[in-house]
């Protein structure tokens, strides 16, 4: 007598990768308003920065493709066939190649901030730029092994590259979001305006980098935990568009900034003891330097008048301050 039919359950499988394909839909849709709304705005950046906007949106959507494609397979393709969903499609596996190149492309982007603000800081560029080149390798390897799996049980042979892969990708979106926070923390310039400016950047460093950070812990601990269901992999689904989505805002946030930075800038003289200074780097920084009076009982004024402020259009470096006119007038006050 025949063994009966194990059916499979569905609710954790085929239900858990459709959830996943909808919320990356959803993520796709706001991908599409972010992009929109970046060429709308025209921030004034390179022509090649640009293209490699337009890039990453058609690689969102081919990877919303072909899950889109793995789901229509396994849900009407093969309606009758239970059994069908211990089999992963060619598209399912494909989009792990589509989702390694986007992330490699969107850490290289936060990486180049971090070089620039930074200073051109090698010792944690690097670090950040190999764990990121090792989360590309690990991903792209896993993808090209797994077309010679013949199921989703088979892929515990390589699960130690995914493991490899999800974790590296943990630690090279911490290294970014700790690094870009003590960067722009240290850019404050004891100025209101600018600071709140330093204040809003690290606040959206912090939420995006959290949520991909969060994301990414979630696939690790459901692949180490449930790797027989398709819940990692509905994760896995949503976590390219996280990591776009974050670009997008960052590249868009910069009219909120110019708003923050348009009004007047108004300094204290409570303290007249001492002197404040401020100073732009060459990298477009500004560094705030307060000293005291050389001589007692005379008042040092340096005041520094800008006009036409606005944020670096520049994306790597939009965090850095510009002013294109300054007009300078020192004179000092005998007490």
């Amino acid at each position: 007598m025949a063994a009966p039919l194990v059916v499979p359950k569905l609710d954790n499988s085929l239900g858990a990768a459709f959830l996943g394909n909808v919320v990356a839909a959803v993520f796709y849709g706001i991908t599409n308003i972010q992009t929109y709304i970046y060429f709308k705005r025209d921030f004034g950046d390179g022509i090649y920065f640009k293209l490699m906007i337009v890039g990453l949106w058609a690689l969102d959507g081919l990877h919303l493709a072909f899950i889109t494609h793995s789901m229509y397979y396994y849900m009407v393709t093969s309606f009758s066939n239970f059994l069908a969903i211990t089999v992963p499609t060619w598209s399912i596996l494909a989009h792990v190649l589509v989702t390694s190149i986007s992330d490699l492309i969107v850490r290289g982007v936060f990486a180049k901030r971090v070089w620039r603000l930074s200073g051109g800081n090698w010792y944690l560029t690097t670090a950040i730029a190999a764990t990121t080149v090792f989360v590309f390798g690990g991903g792209m390897a896993y993808g090209i092994k797994a077309f010679s799996i013949h199921t989703y049980h088979d892929l515990d042979q390589i699960a130690w590259l995914m493991y490899a892969t999800l974790a590296s990708g943990v630690v090279a979106d911490a290294l970014i979001a700790v690094s870009l926070c003590i960067l722009l923390n240290r850019n404050r310039t004891g100025f209101k305006k600018t600071d709140s400016v330093v204040s809003l950047l690290m606040m959206y460093t912090i939420n995006t980098g959290l949520l991909t950070s969060l994301c990414a812990i979630s696939t690790f601990v459901t692949y180490a935990v449930m790797p027989n269901n398709f819940i990692f992999i509905a994760l896995y689904f949503i976590l390219s568009k996280l990591y776009l989505n974050s670009l997008l805002t960052t590249l868009n946030a910069r009219t909120t900034l110019r708003e923050n930075l348009s009004t007047e800038v108004s300094i204290p003289m409570s303290h007249t003891g001492r002197t404040s200074r401020a100073r732009r780097t060459r990298d477009g920084d500004y560094e705030a330097q307060v000293s005291r009076a050389d001589r007692v009982g005379s008042l040092a004024v340096n005041v520094e008048t800008t006009t036409d402020t606005k944020i670096d259009p520049e994306p790597a470096d939009w965090e850095a301050i510009r002013t294109s006119k300054t007009k300078q007038t020192s004179f000092a006050v005998a007490l």
